[in-house]
């Protein structure tokens, strides 16, 4: 029980909106037996009653281990437990064997004598696993009433257009897009650094490896990603619904750098499919308590948008005068470094050789990185990837909230153009609020749609039919950069972009110092070379991210 790194995983599901289609899988009724689960010495008078398995605590570390139970490694579970207690706030499940500070998940119990309801999301059991209780950590009165495992699916959508997952095994994060009927994911998900998934950087980078930080990786800015880290552990999942066509998934993601280290935020998403699109919302929640990062200006990717590796041409508008329906370019870079530019229509899309393929809308960015990586061709769990990612330059301070939506749209060029021309005007969240919100409602917008259709288009010169004018894009404001949060910037990021912004230069080279930290010098973490190489994990599994 005292290991380090406990997160606090689990809360009372008074607080909870109950999870997707749960499939009850193993039900212990304490009221009638203990069923198999066994105390350890630092637990006395334990006794089988009309309420449960009734015990004290009388020295530090009790805990109960369960049966042995088989599990089927690639589902998810959901532990539940009603529980009464006057010992501490500390609870903490173990699952598998042997028993692991890496496979716990812990919890915050309310000691108040009263019942109280708490549940886990669990993953990776092996088949033959069982569940370790660690009720309080020190001395006190506990009754347990009944422990529960669900069967709980992946978080899917599908409206008879698109088809959606989000990996609940993964942070939550798109793991599967396809036309519906489709078995063909446009998604690459061949490590925890890919997907379409959030990811935030905040500080100069610094060297943590006596900490556990990777070699490859280091030094390294704070960057916590939905899905995990490059070690590949997996960020737990702390909440998840599909309610009224809109899928929710909350989580606590890892550091990339770090060896399974929380980050002190957690990271929430609503998504809803409208027609051939994916509206998404994300939100930030910073909580850190860190003293080791100072605060700078940071590139951060809205989303990091990961296709496969049949989707290889890399299509913009970067015209200086937007909207009208001008020829879109393609960009060749074989990343890393990846290739940042200015889109003036605030899209991107990777296609395959018919045209096909998914774009990127956030009208809150026209800067943009992206590239394709390895040989053409390529499906959800190869090598090779195309990378997209509006990006703004930000400051993520340690009790930021930082909330933005965007949109993915499956189809050609022309699909892309015309749904991101029908969406101007409309307001999307983008940038650092000073306190969380409410949870947002997200009313669909139906574009008819017609049927999908590959069209070959060689030169991607595809032009909308959309008609309508849409109302010319506001000129920023900009905040100057404080020199005390940049001493030895050589470039100033704001200045830069602005120049960008008004002269819609064709190209930004990959090594300018968009985001302001100083690190002219090719040592920004989205340009950087040594970003996007090959990890190899102490299991000999690689991952890369890029």
């Amino acid at each position: 029980m005292f290991l380090r790194r406990i997160a606090v995983l689990l809360f009372p599901l008074t607080r909870l909106v109950q999870p997707v289609s749960a499939q009850e899988f193993q039900f212990w009724d304490f009221t009638t037996g203990a069923l198999g689960w066994n105390p350890n010495g630092s637990i006395s008078h334990f006794e089988v009653t009309e309420e449960g398995l009734d015990f004290d605590s009388v020295a530090e570390d009790p805990f109960l281990i369960g049966p042995t139970v088989f599990y089927t490694d690639s589902l998810f579970y959901r532990v539940t437990l009603r529980m009464k207690s006057n010992a501490d706030s500390q609870g903490k499940f173990f699952f598998g064997l042997p028993f692991a500070e890496e496979r716990s998940r812990s919890f915050e119990v309310i000691p108040d004598s009263d019942w109280h309801e708490y549940s886990v999301f669990v993953t990776g059991l092996s088949p033959q696993s069982a569940l370790r209780l660690d009720p309080c950590d020190f001395t006190g009165h506990v009754t347990l009433a009944w422990i529960r495992v669900d069967r709980v699916p992946n978080l899917a959508l599908d409206n008879g257009t698109l088809s959606l997952r989000l990996d609940l095994k993964g942070g939550g994060a798109i793991s599967y897009l396809s036309p519906s009927g489709s078995n063909r994911s446009l998604i690459n998900i061949h490590d925890r650094g890919r997907y379409v998934q959030q990811s935030y950087y905040a500080g100069r980078p610094i060297d943590r490896r006596d900490e556990g930080q990777s070699s490859t990786w280091s030094p390294w800015s704070w960057n916590p990603i939905q899905v995990g880290d490059t070690y590949g552990h997996v960020a737990p999942i702390l909440e998840s619904w599909v309610r009224d066509g809109t899928a929710y998934v909350k989580c606590r993601p890892l550091l990339w750098d770090m060896n399974n280290e929380m980050a002190e935020c957690h990271m929430e998403m609503w998504v809803r499919l409208e027609g051939r699109s994916v509206h998404v919302k994300n939100r930030l929640t910073c909580f850190r308590t860190d003293n080791r990062w100072a605060l700078t200006q940071n590139h951060q990717e809205l989303p990091a948008v990961y296709t496969i590796g049949n989707l290889h041409h890399l299509v913009t508008f970067m015209g200086t005068a937007p909207w009208n329906s001008g020829s879109v370019t393609e960009i060749d870079n074989q990343g890393p470094p990846w290739e940042y530019w200015v889109g003036t229509e605030q899209w991107a899309g990777l296609l395959d050789d018919q045209g096909f393929g998914v774009g990127v809308y956030n009208p809150n960015a026209e800067q943009f990185v992206g590239g394709f990586y390895g040989s053409p061709g390529g499906l959800a769990h190869d090598d090779s990837t195309g990378y997209i990612a509006p990006i703004r330059t930000e400051m993520l301070d340690k009790n930021t909230v930082y909330e933005y939506e965007y949109d993915l749209i499956v189809g050609t060029v022309h699909d892309i153009r015309e749904f991101v021309y029908s969406k101007q005007g409309e307001i999307y969240t983008g940038g650092p609020t000073s306190t969380p919100t409410h949870t947002p409602t997200i009313t669909p917008t139906i574009t008819p749609t017609p049927t999908f259709t590959a069209t070959h288009t060689p030169t991607f010169t595809n032009t909308p039919t959309a008609t309508e004018t849409p109302s010319p894009t506001s000129t920023p404001t900009w905040t100057p950069v404080s020199p005390d949060l940049v001493p030895d910037a050589r470039v100033d990021a704001l200045d830069v972009l602005e120049f960008l912004r008004r002269w819609r230069h064709d190209r930004t080279p990959s090594r300018v110092d968009l985001s302001g930290n100083g690190m002219v010098d090719g040592l920004d973490p989205l340009s950087i070379g040594n970003y996007w190489m090959q990890v190899t994990t102490p299991s000999g599994e690689a991952f890369k991210k890029g």
